[in-house]
């Protein structure tokens, strides 16, 4: 594919920040501007936009802080919400003929509404099938509310939005390298670690399975920060200053503060690795596709010393970190998504609506199709001119009916090949009622059990998790719904170390994203005193002072999102000790909480 004539500075947007990268002219990948700016906690959360009024002032300080970057851009998202499919479609040739199939059976693959989302597509290889030869087709999708507010956060800060990529796209495109896989077919696993975990899975320039996480390294600053009471900046430099390779004698600062640090970080590998391998299982689960023969690790996670090793050493696999030549000293991986997004290639999805596209001066693959529509209007409007004159100058009566006849019969031809649409117009308005009538009842599951499993204390287990909806759909146990209040509810059985900690597990479940209610249905003290707990084994075992316990959590209902009009390692500097508000040590991190 050809490259750009014009410049576009990509743009990463996580939960910590932004990250913008412009690269040089030419044809090697190297970053010519980049820059960086923190984000406040809520204007971002798991990958989506909360607050577009706060994005758009932080673009703005971003622009004002580095005047040298273009103000045209592409925006890189990484959520949850977002569906990557691919599918297999009869050979087609005709580029419109196509994009019509695809959107015919998008609506059989996508689970949303075809007019609430934006998608699109991108043709891939030819393969064999037992139908016979199929062609592979990439699609993607994302709700249009989530574009929506993208588009008005970019235009808010006075930015030209080019397009609206995928974040793991971008990383492919920045990382891959021809034969770095080997010979073998192995795929390549690419995996950004930072106020998410990304990843993609790809062979070639390919992507075969994509997939992004809350947690990545901000859950493991988040997780420091609550243990030793700091703030959230000086948890971000610890990690950074202690790494996983120094001995921790030989770090200076508040001895306490380095052991929590290195503790995190070794729990917070295991849990990456772990998010990592149950993708990888999902993904070859689902498609048997070529096993993963490296990793290429980039993000903030690729700045901590000994993280890409502590990784390989859990996955059983090469870990090496991915880097940007261009980038500043030291963080190269930290910008690796946004030059990706910087520059075209494969694969090539643009998720900014086509009326977005015509404001921009984009007219993506749509425009063409614009100035077909109206020559043939203005065809129409000359033949009907045509047909008024010559039609006044008949003088002979079997003229005019002949004339009419002709017209009758043209009428008629394309009332018969217009009846297939209207066929296919129906039949979509009944597909549309379905899954609206489903989309209506279902509940947010994933992100409600892992709300519980991120909130739960460490000195809690459970042995019985059970999840009804309220609307009398059954829940993923196959129970059946018994809510008397509005809202999805969960029961949870198990155990703690005493009454008080019982107490202080309903205090954790209220704080809960979308808790309702949070009910105690039994408590059951050692010798069977108690409440009556019940469901499950007894994990009380012997001992004479756990609790069994049962509550019941009830969710409010979902509701539509709102509309909104450094590196360092063992030569660092020590980050300074003692209360969550004291600041690093002077002459090493700085008044804002940066390693220098």
């Amino acid at each position: 594919m050809a490259q750009r004539s014009k410049t576009v500075v990509g743009l990463d947007i996580d939960p910590t920040g932004i990250t913008a990268a412009q690269l040089s002219s030419g044809g090697k990948l190297s970053a010519d501007r980049c820059a960086t700016i923190a984000l406040e906690p809520g204007i971002v959360r798991d990958g989506e936009i909360l607050d577009v009024e706060a994005l758009s002032a932080a673009l703005k300080a971003l622009y004002r802080a580095n005047r040298g970057l273009d103000r045209r851009v592409r925006v890189g998202l990484a959520n949850q919400k977002i569906v990557v499919r691919t599918i297999e479609m009869p050979i087609i040739k005709d580029r419109k003929e196509l994009a019509a199939a695809v959107r015919f059976q998008a609506a059989d693959e996508l689970p949303m509404p075809l007019d609430q989302a934006v998608l699109d597509w991108q043709p891939l290889d030819v393969v064999d099938t037992d139908a016979g030869r199929r062609q592979r087709i990439l699609l993607v999708a994302a709700r249009r509310d989530m574009i929506d507010r993208v588009v008005a956060a970019v235009r808010g800060a006075g930015l030209r939005l080019e397009g609206i990529d995928l974040a793991a796209f971008g990383m492919i495109r920045a990382l891959s390298t021809p034969g770095a896989d080997g010979g073998d077919q192995r795929a390549s696993l690419f995996l950004a670690a930072g106020g998410l975990t990304n990843l993609a899975v790809a062979q070639g320039n390919q992507c075969l399975f994509t997939r992004s996480a809350g947690g990545g390294v901000e859950a493991i600053a988040i997780d420091l920060a609550e243990r030793r009471s700091l703030t959230l900046e000086h948890a971000r430099d610890w990690l950074t200053y202690v790494g996983l390779t120094a001995e921790l004698d030989t770090l200076e600062g508040d001895a306490e503060i380095v052991a929590e640090a290195r503790r995190a970080l070794d729990d917070g590998v295991r849990r990456v690795a772990t998010d990592v391998r149950q993708s990888l299982d999902f993904h070859h689960m689902q498609s048997g596709g070529s096993p993963v023969g490296r990793v290429v690790l980039t993000g903030r996670g690729a700045e901590i010393q000994g993280f890409a090793e502590a990784l390989s050493g859990e996955l059983g696999l090469p870990v090496t970190r991915g880097e940007v030549d261009g980038a500043p000293e030291h963080t190269g991986a930290t910008y690796a998504v946004a030059a990706g997004l910087s520059v075209p290639g494969t694969p090539d999805i643009n998720l900014l609506p086509a009326e977005e596209r015509r404001a921009a001066g984009s007219g993506g693959r749509s425009g063409g199709a614009v100035y077909a529509v109206l020559g043939v209007l203005a065809l129409a409007v000359i033949a009907a001119t045509l047909t008024t004159k010559f039609g006044n100058e008949v003088s002979s009566k079997q003229q005019q009916v002949t004339a009419i006849s002709s017209e009758a019969t043209t009428a008629e031809n394309e009332v018969t090949k217009l009846a297939a649409y209207s066929d296919f117009t129906a039949l979509r308005q009944r597909r549309t009622a379905s899954i609206t009538d489903i989309a209506g009842s279902r509940t947010d599951w994933a992100h409600q059990i892992g709300e519980v499993a991120r909130t739960l204390p460490r000195n809690v287990w459970l042995t019985t998790l059970d999840g009804t909806n309220a609307s009398g759909a059954p829940s993923p146990t196959g129970q059946p719904v018994t809510g008397d209040v509005p809202g999805a509810t969960l029961s949870i059985v198990g155990c703690t170390t005493g009454h008080r900690s019982v107490a202080s597990v309903m205090s954790a479940m209220r704080r809960i994203d979308g808790i309702q209610k949070v009910t105690l249905t039994s408590t059951e003290k050692p010798g069977g005193t108690g409440g009556g707990a019940s469901g499950g084994t007894d994990c009380r075992g012997t001992h004479d002072q756990f609790v069994l316990f049962s509550m019941r959590l009830t969710f409010q209902p979902i509701a539509a999102p709102p509309t909104i009009g450094t590196t360092g390692g063992q030569g660092a500097t020590v980050p300074a000790a003692g209360t969550a508000g004291a600041a690093p040590a002077a002459a090493t991190p700085t008044s804002s909480g940066s390693v220098q």
